[in-house]
């Protein structure tokens, strides 16, 4: 070899392996980077032998195990004290300046955004007119966007009253005055909608073709006999969710909704129902998916949705959801005269026009049902949902808590609050088990019953979790996942489910691609909670089976916890 060519080649050759030695950092940089995105179709994320693939990955994970403590079981109701900070979770959509000034709790569907925006539009424009009560003082309108069932809790426990309310149907309203709100019907409807069943066009030919036409009590006799796959919402807060739960009822025994034959109907009813959907979100992209052939919706978000409209048929049902208005308390003279003034103005042909236009104007040939409902006789088919919602079919359920560095402190302690007081909502037939992770992944409680006994152990559990370390969320989501399969094969029919509760993004350990597709093929739904910051990772593992993402800041976890887990288990 030329002694003069000597430098030049090493030369070359250390160019070459310095490059390849940045490469390799840049790589390993990116991919932390970008360990925690999610993919651009998560539902489409898969991996090669995804059964040896989790076991290859476990093998690398450092699994701990805790001892178990006993702790203290509360069964006290805190649900008032639960309730978030209103003005944080449900803020304004208008604010009036007047003298007097009605705030008004109103549906999402009247004070959201768009076709979804009628309410607001009435009272921004009711307020620029800036009317006068007989005694000369300004009158202006607040509006405040917030679910009926929210709503009816906030009044019935006293925690925030506004000075009107109205829900989507007199049911929310009938079952406030039973909890002990003071509430006085000002308006049977502010504007025209009802509720429905959204049933895809094959799925209705079947219908038809058995039952000889498409209706609900067609409908759900076809879900009974096992039929049909259907979706409907959580009927403690939903409307349309509760509408659809008492006229089932209904139909099984309309002289008795708790009687043995409806009881039993609504325990085959439910049989067709893979899961009750948190979220009307969640309902959609399961029809869509085509997990569900049917699911309820309300005429106004069908007519606006071209999705809905363009592959499926509306059949109404129920209750008129005519949005009834009714004040809250006890008001002043002037107070109602404001609701008065207001109420002159909604009902006015340009408002109910506009009304028209954003989709309010549903057939008014259907017979709405007429029948007599109890406010009692609700709280009753609430608490006969919880009971009999699962059929007698057990969930297998883990929690899997984060508690890195970043949760020291409130973070933890609101982490812990949470599921201690979420966890009253969870039946004792269900099976529960709890691991939380940082750099490594530490068993606190296998799944067992969750007894009295159970109860007790998760309590100490939760309490012992200390925060510390990196945040390895899909070594814990994979070790989740194989605790979940090994216990279901004593229990091969009970439903499975994982609840994910992190405030940050993962920075260690498996890589989000790899777990997304083990979770893929393995179909746990992953329902994700994200303190205090939108993670689109969490958002995406839960959309894989069907699952939910909640953002739950500080100031409602608690609250949005004890829903999912009552809706849910």
């Amino acid at each position: 070899m030329n002694k003069s060519k000597t430098p030049l080649i090493i030369a070359v050759i250390g160019a070459i392996i310095t490059a390849a030695l940045i490469i390799t950092v840049i790589n390993k940089s990116s991919s932390k980077r970008n360990n925690d995105l999610p993919s651009t179709n998560t539902h489409k994320v898969s991996v090669n032998n995804p059964e040896e693939k989790l076991q290859k990955c476990l093998k690398n994970i450092n699994i701990l195990s805790a001892e178990k403590v006993k702790g203290t079981v509360d069964y006290s109701d805190n649900g008032s004290a639960n309730l978030p900070n209103i003005e944080t979770k449900y803020p304004l959509t208008v604010v009036g300046g007047g003298d007097v000034d009605i705030e008004i709790f109103s549906t999402s569907e009247k004070a959201g955004k768009n076709n979804n925006g009628w309410l607001n539009e009435t009272a921004e424009k009711f307020n620029s007119q800036r009317n006068r009560l007989s005694n000369g003082k300004i009158i202006s309108v607040s509006v405040r966007s917030i679910p009926s069932g929210a709503s009816s809790d906030y009044i019935s426990n006293n925690v925030y009253l506004p000075q009107a309310y109205t829900p989507s149907n007199e049911l929310f309203g009938k079952l406030a005055m039973e909890a002990g709100a003071k509430l006085r019907l000002e308006a049977e409807s502010l504007v025209a909608n009802t509720a429905g069943i959204a049933i895809s066009r094959s799925a209705a030919s079947s219908v038809a073709s058995k039952y000889g036409s498409v209706t609900y009590e067609n409908i759900v006799d076809a879900v009974v006999s096992g039929e049909l796959q259907m979706g409907y919402t959580y009927p403690y807060t939903s409307a349309t969710g509760l509408n659809f739960l008492v006229n089932a009822l209904q139909h099984f025994d309309s002289g008795n909704i708790l009687s043995d034959t409806a009881v039993s109907q609504f325990q085959q009813l439910q049989k067709g129902i893979p899961f009750v959907c948190y979220t009307t979100d969640q309902m959609v992209n399961a029809m869509q998916s085509g997990t569900l052939q049917a699911g309820v919706v309300e005429y106004q978000a069908y007519t606006n949705s071209a999705v809905l409209k363009g592959g499926y048929d509306f059949i109404p049902f129920g209750y008129k959801h005519s949005n009834p208005l009714y004040s809250v308390g006890d008001l002043s003279d002037e107070q109602h005269e404001a609701i008065n003034a207001f109420l002159s103005y909604a009902l006015s042909s340009g408002p109910q026009q506009k009304a028209k236009e954003y989709g309010f104007d549903p057939d008014n040939s259907y017979s709405y049902n007429t029948n007599d409902i109890s406010g009692a006789d609700i709280i009753s088919a609430q608490r006969l949902w919880k009971e009999e919602k699962d059929s007698g079919t057990p969930t297998i359920a883990l929690f899997i808590a984060d508690v890195s560095g970043s949760m020291t402190g409130d973070p933890l302690n609101r982490l812990k609050d949470s599921l201690i007081e979420a966890s009253k909502n969870i039946r004792s037939d269900n099976y529960v088990g709890l691991i939380s992770y940082n750099d490594d992944v530490k068993l606190n409680l296998p799944i067992a019953q969750f007894d009295l006994e159970q109860r007790s152990y998760f309590a100490g559990a939760v309490e012992k979790m200390k925060a510390g370390g990196n945040t390895a969320t899909y070594d814990a989501l994979l070790v989740g996942i194989n605790m979940i399969n090994e216990y279901k094969e004593s229990i091969p029919d009970a439903k499975t489910m994982i609840f994910v509760l992190s405030d940050g993004q993962c920075n260690r350990g498996v890589e989000y691609n790899t777990a997304a597709g083990i979770v893929s093929h393995y179909g746990i739904p992953i329902y994700t909670i994200g303190y205090n910051e939108e993670i689109n990772s969490l958002k995406d593992l839960s959309s894989i089976n069907e699952a939910v993402y909640i953002d739950a800041d500080s100031d409602d976890v608690v609250y949005e916890l004890a829903a999912l887990f009552n809706a849910q288990m």
